[in-house]
């Protein structure tokens, strides 16, 4: 998890592409969800590789359950740009 980072590119199945924009800020709303309601440990400036992330979807397609989620590197990548 710590190698996605913005600007990395995921792979989703056999075709849907999807590229990470940022890291999320943890949000009030989820405090019930967390353990005597710390939600810092989703921090990435707390918690550097523990966040969540933001992406945007290159290539449309179906996903579904099961499939396979890979990681691509640059050059993996780079012919896949919009």
């Amino acid at each position: 998890w710590n190698a996605v980072t913005p600007g990395s590119r995921l792979l989703l199945g056999a075709a849907v592409l999807v590229e990470v924009t940022r890291y999320t800020s943890p949000c009030g709303n989820i405090v019930p969800f967390f353990k005597d309601g710390d939600y810092s440990r989703i921090s990435q400036k707390r918690h550097p590789g523990d966040s969540r992330v933001y992406a945007r979807v290159l290539t449309e397609g179906v996903v579904s359950a099961g499939d396979p989620v890979r990681l691509l590197s640059a050059e993996e990548a780079a012919p896949l740009s919009r």
